[in-house]
């Protein structure tokens, strides 16, 4: 910590970046991620009809980018602000870097079957 933020304490804007969106949109993403995953149905705004939800492998596509998104938030955002800042931690950034991968092919994949869900 520098000499201002010990004085001040830390500024809003990483409080709200690690706390709000770290911690508490990228956790409730994730876990909206798993009980989609369990449930096998997933919301999709904008869809046509009266269903919002999306099912099959699109919706389980969908529901592992909600997933890996909020995983990403919360590695990113909050996990890694708190972890050692002399070193760097090749771990940390190896898995941060495959999850954001994986989000992209599961919206990848959505995007490209998404005018075929069901």
């Amino acid at each position: 910590m520098s000499n201002a933020e010990e004085q001040n304490g830390p500024s809003r804007r990483r409080v709200l970046k690690q706390y709000v969106i770290g911690l508490g949109i990228g956790s409730v993403a994730a876990l909206y991620g798993l009980v989609a995953l369990a449930v096998g149905r997933t919301f999709l705004p904008g869809l046509q009809g009266n269903g919002h939800t999306v099912a099959g492998a699109s919706g389980r596509a969908l529901a592992g980018a909600y997933l890996l998104g909020g995983l990403y938030l919360l590695l990113r955002l909050f996990i890694e602000p708190r972890t050692a800042r002399d070193r760097p931690n090749a771990l940390l950034y190896g898995l941060e870097n495959l999850v954001l991968v994986g989000f992209i092919a599961a919206l990848i994949y959505v995007l490209m079957h998404v005018g075929a869900v069901e």
